[in-house]
């Protein structure tokens, strides 16, 4: 007996591809949050500043070394 699971892979894909599209929706977001100086006016940048846009870079790094199977995530 062949279980038919054409259903249950057009849910999946249907929602794989709504999730895609919020991933789209997010990286748009941080594009523009990054072109906007992430809100600051460059005059009043200071190391403070700095280290936040590093945390921020640290987290995108962890996304990228996963998806792209890079740093702590080669195989």
């Amino acid at each position: 007996m062949t279980k038919n699971t054409s259903g249950t892979n057009e849910k999946a894909l249907g929602a794989f591809i709504g999730k895609i599209g919020e991933i789209s929706e997010r990286l748009a977001e941080l594009k523009a949050f990054a072109d906007d100086h992430m809100g600051y006016e460059p005059d009043s940048i200071n190391f403070g500043h700095v280290g936040t846009a590093d945390y921020f870079l640290q987290k995108l790094t962890e996304l990228t070394d996963a998806a792209f199977k890079r740093g702590e995530c080669a195989e």
